[in-house]
């Protein structure tokens, strides 16, 4: 018998000093906002820090 598999993923709200949130659109979803899957044996935190680090260096780098 498989045993189920569960996803951690997570995501955070980030806005700068104007009070404007950082969205990333989502070719599937829609607007949303930065986060993803969790690796195994990281810690949420650290897991949500790379991939904001993530999105934001694909969108500097896509502008």
């Amino acid at each position: 018998m498989e045993l189920p598999t569960h996803i951690v993923a997570a995501g955070g709200i980030i806005f700068n000093e104007a009070n404007k949130i950082l969205l990333v659109k989502n070719p599937r979803k829609g607007w949303e906002y930065p986060g993803g899957e969790i690796e195994n044996g990281e810690t949420i935190i650290d897991g949500l820090k790379r991939e904001i680090k993530s999105t934001c260096f694909s969108l500097l780098c896509s502008n």
